[in-house]
């Protein structure tokens, strides 16, 4: 069983905010996020608006991380702007987006329903002592377990399970080897040039990426409105009827609609997530990432730096 929140009744349907992001154009080669590069927290950017309106460009002054990498896009912008170096780090957690993506686009999910069953393999529910010692973020799994898919999701997103992410990568192709190519081929066809994924949870650190990469896919993926209500899930119950929240503390807050939170000591902390923000008097949907967040042994430190960011774009 899942607890879900309601987002407040001001916030825009799933489905309206799958069709703002869809107006965003195609994310073009050479987009800012080349190694070495970097954006003064005081110096102006502009981002253009959807295309098609005869608006002016948006200028923007975010308020960027001190450390680390940060990148943001604007409803309708051509390329997210970025700050920080854009040299490849490890993206821990972050790697579940991609997993959970194409998860979707294997099996397409009507937001709200179940979905199809799947089922724990011997082999994972094995593991679980393992990966215990590994602190990796986990929920408890049993030999033959079934999870629905939209389950399956929550708990990815949600709290994070790890165990779940290595058994979607079996469910849609068998085998974890074949399910990192398709994550490494996708990332390819999403413009995501500085993305290299070996893992399907992000534990391992060679999973390796940057924020404007992951705000590209965290863009593409919010068009599926099933993705996005995932995403924004605020608390999971496991097997064991214990519920825990979602580390994303932002949720609900600056207009944040969804997003997922990732730490490693490699990693880091990171957040990727996307906020519904009022700019020269217009909401409009906003992604971001921050990354690299070394203060703290949490992701903490990144939502706060994510909160800064948000804040200085807009208005609730």
């Amino acid at each position: 069983m899942t607890t879900r929140t309601t987002l407040p009744v001001r916030r825009r349907s799933l489905g309206a905010i799958a069709v703002i992001v869809a107006a965003l154009p195609a994310l073009v080669a050479g987009c800012v996020g080349e190694a070495g590069r970097t954006t003064p927290a005081s110096t102006p950017v502009s981002v253009s608006t959807v295309a098609g309106r005869p608006d002016a460009p948006v200028a923007l002054t975010p308020t960027w991380p001190k450390d680390g990498q940060a990148a943001v896009a604007v409803e309708g912008g051509r390329e997210p702007v970025a700050s920080g170096t854009a040299k490849p780090t490890p993206t821990a957690s972050l790697a579940k987006v991609m997993t959970a993506y194409l998860f979707l686009k294997a099996k397409p999910l009507v937001s709200g329903a179940p979905g199809p069953t799947f089922t724990i393999s011997a082999e994972e529910a094995n593991r679980y002592p393992e990966r215990l010692r590994r602190f990796e973020s986990l929920t408890p799994v049993t030999s033959g377990e079934s999870f629905t898919e939209r389950r399956a999701l929550e708990a990815l997103m949600a709290v994070s399970a790890s165990n779940i992410a290595h058994e979607i990568a079996r469910w849609v192709d068998g085998d974890e080897a074949s399910f990192v190519a398709r994550m490494n081929r996708t990332a390819k066809e999403l413009g995501m040039r500085d993305t290299t994924y070996t893992d399907p949870s992000g534990f391992d650190r060679a999973t390796v990426s940057t924020a404007a990469d992951q705000v590209r896919l965290f863009t593409v993926a919010m068009r599926d409105p099933a993705f996005a209500a995932v995403a924004g899930v605020r608390s999971y119950t496991d097997s064991a009827q214990i519920t825990k929240s979602n580390s994303n503390t932002l949720l609900g807050r600056e207009g944040v609609l969804a997003g997922k939170t990732g730490f490693t000591t490699p990693a880091g902390g990171n957040l990727v997530f996307a906020a519904e923000r009022r700019i020269d008097g217009r909401p409009q949907l906003v992604v971001a990432a921050v990354m690299a967040q070394r203060k703290g042994n949490t992701a903490t430190a990144a939502i706060n730096a994510s909160e800064a960011l948000i804040r200085s774009i807009g208005s609730p």
